[in-house]
């Protein structure tokens, strides 16, 4: 099987940390060429330096219309073309129920997880089409297809995430663009450490196999959709959360 992307150039957003960071890894590991955008500019600057010459960092606020704008022209101005995207840049407000959910966590809750990823699959759209196609991958949650009290404004802009996912999948396949989603369980990331710690402090079970995910796991599911070892699938939600679900 050939999961290889020589001469491929991905984005990844959210890209200083985590799963995003594990991402950029492994796509520049099977060859890509990655930008990696995030705010943190030190942080973002090391995973950088750590993808073998193949990364390029670029300080970007997804909230702000504008720096997209810049992360896809920085994209191609530096590597000649965009093939892949990576949306997973996101933002996770204190856990409260939507009554008491004001107004402005509202807004940048939908800002980053939502509009920040609708506009720059709008902003790549031509990039991907000049190159005969590519592949987006958005980095929704499985909050976005099963609610947890508590959880109501970031459940709600996963699962728009999701059908951003449906509609680009439908309207890009003649362009040859492939949009899938991903729906991560619980991942050992700085944003879910609290939430893990509750579980482990209580000896509770995360989901039927017992485990924490890590953030390679997430990164060699994307290195598959991006490839074409995955090139009849689209406009798909894929699950990644050891049973949690079901």
């Amino acid at each position: 099987m050939d999961f290889r992307l020589d001469g491929k150039v991905a984005i990844v957003t959210g890209a200083s940390r985590g799963i995003g960071a594990a991402i950029a890894r492994e796509l520049a590991r099977v060859g890509a060429s990655v930008v990696v955008a995030a705010r943190g500019q030190d942080a973002l600057e090391e995973v950088a330096a750590s993808l073998d010459g193949r990364g390029h960092a670029v300080p970007t606020d997804v909230s702000r219309l504008e720096d997209m704008d810049r992360l896809a022209a920085a994209a191609v101005e530096r590597f000649g073309g965009i093939d892949v995207l990576v949306n997973n840049a996101g933002v996770a407000p204190p856990a409260k129920q939507i009554y008491k959910v004001e107004a402005d966590e509202w807004q940048q809750t939908m800002d980053v997880n939502v509009r920040a990823a609708w506009y720059l699959s709008k902003v790549c759209h031509p990039h991907l089409k000049q190159r005969g196609g590519g592949a987006v991958v958005n980095i929704s949650s499985t909050s976005g297809l099963h609610h947890d009290i508590g959880l109501g404004v970031y459940s709600i802009s996963k699962a728009a995430m999701v059908m951003l996912t449906t509609v680009c999948a439908k309207e890009w396949a003649r362009d040859n663009i492939r949009v899938n989603a991903l729906a991560p369980g619980i991942i050992r990331t700085e944003l879910a450490g609290p939430l893990i710690e509750y579980i482990t402090s209580r000896d509770l079970k995360p989901n039927l196999m017992n485990v924490i995910g890590e953030p390679e796991d997430i990164a060699r599911l994307v290195r598959f959709l991006v490839t074409d070892e995955s090139r009849l699938i689209t406009g798909d939600v894929i699950r990644i959360d050891a049973g949690e679900l079901l």
